[in-house]
């Protein structure tokens, strides 16, 4: 790889341990992929330090320790307990302490403790053409896709960039790279979050790790649809990309979308959407623990709509509902009054985590000394196929998958109200 002066200058260590540690392992990437320099990048969106993964949080603290500072403005992706208010999940004291470890080292290194999978409803929305890099999946397809931002699907290594500043050019960083592969007809245009869940879901298992192109909507699908639309896609698949021309900068056409010749068109209509839900449907009794609305974490249009849902109405008293989002979106809520009618109707809101990522998962690997022990759960019911998912893989429970409407209105009954 060519490396400018600065560059070779960290990778040296003259800049300190922690970038030296950083710009090693980003060569390491790029020669891996082949790319032939580096890019600056504007935004990162990085890795918590887990508290329930063996020596992952000791891991930040070391870096931390190092020196370690944060080169571009970087959020911090979510976390495995709410920090703030831990007792409200029944999160165990000992990993509740853990994870504000964490998040005094990201603190000490200049990150801003958004501790969301969905930065950009906090404010960190990079612009048509900035560089940067994600350790969500989520974050990274609505980027490239929405915002028009360039980022690969990161792991660990959205920590070195941060650190640095730096990413290899590879991937989603280069233009030729981000043309369509596969054209979708969308044949009815869905209807809510849930609904674009289901058929990003669909779309993310026809594209695998391709960039899909989507004509045929007969309206331009806002925002949290959008979101819901990409989680979709990035759960059953590899999906990094998806091209919506008009929406997804600079396309403004399905033409322009492909570098040749349009592909054989795949069709989805209403048939997909439902046999996701139905796919996620998978307890038979209808008997379940917990209710949950906000994966990806809900944005502050969400909040009020469920502030609407709930206004005046009570959870049903052998049911629990909970409200994940952001610290950011969750404070703006209040200050609008949306929080009061959500927890006078007895719903739990929560930041910083949610079920597939607290004490509740099946599948990490916490420090014995910990003691956490999952508790039984026969079934959650959610409204977004990414959750389902989770959930069946993490906490390795039956899941009832819903719209929003039909959840909120299960919470308020204690039935399971399924989606049509």
């Amino acid at each position: 790889m060519q490396l400018t002066a600065a560059e070779e200058a960290m990778l040296a260590g003259r800049e300190g341990p922690a970038k030296q540690r950083a710009m090693e392992g980003l060569v390491q990437l790029g020669r891996a992929f082949g790319a032939p320099r580096m890019v600056e990048i504007g935004y990162a969106h990085i890795h918590a330090g887990m508290a329930l993964y063996l020596e992952d949080v000791e891991l930040m603290e070391e870096l931390a320790a190092e020196g370690a500072r944060m080169a571009v403005p970087a959020s911090v992706n979510i976390a495995n307990a709410d920090t703030v208010d831990w007792q409200k999940t029944g999160a165990p004291e000992g990993l509740a302490r853990l994870q504000q470890r964490a998040a005094d080292a990201q603190h000490k290194m200049g990150s801003a403790c958004t501790f969301t999978c969905t930065p950009y409803w906090a404010g960190h929305w990079p612009t048509w053409n900035t560089h940067m890099t994600s350790i969500e999946s989520t974050v990274t397809i609505f980027c490239n896709s929405v915002l028009g931002a360039k980022s690969n699907r990161d792991g660990f290594f959205a920590v070195y960039a941060a650190m640095t500043g730096r990413y290899p050019l590879f991937g989603y960083h280069l233009d030729e790279n981000r043309r369509g592969t596969h054209l979708i007809d969308i044949v009815e245009t869905p209807n809510g979050t849930s609904d674009f869940s289901c058929l990003g879901f669909h779309i993310g298992r026809i594209a695998g790790d391709g960039v899909p192109v989507l004509r045929g909507f007969d309206r331009r699908p806002n925002l949290d649809e959008l979101d819901a639309l990409g989680a979709g896609m990035a759960t059953s698949g590899g999906v990094a990309l998806f091209i919506l021309p008009g929406v997804t900068p600079p396309f403004g056409s399905v033409e322009q979308a492909f570098a040749g010749a349009l592909p054989e068109a795949a069709r989805s209509g209403r048939g997909d959407i439902d046999a996701v839900y139905s796919r996620f449907c998978t307890a038979a009794d209808g008997a379940f623990d917990i209710v949950h609305v906000g994966c990806p974490h809900a944005s502050f249009e969400e909040i009020r709509d469920y502030a609407r849902l709930l206004d005046g109405k009570r959870v049903h008293g052998n049911t629990e509902l909970w409200v994940t989002t952001s610290r950011a979106v969750r404070r703006m809520a209040e200050e609008a009054g949306l929080l009061r009618p959500i927890e006078a109707a007895g719903a739990k809101v929560i930041s910083d985590t949610c079920p597939i990522s607290c004490h509740f998962a099946r599948t990490t690997s916490p420090d014995p000394k910990l003691g956490i022990v999952p508790p039984p759960i026969r079934a959650v019911v959610i409204d977004s196929a990414k959750q389902a998912k989770y959930v069946r893989d993490m906490i390795q429970c039956d899941t009832l998958l819903t719209t929003t409407e039909g959840a909120i209105a299960t919470a308020l009954t204690g039935r399971f109200v399924g989606h049509r």
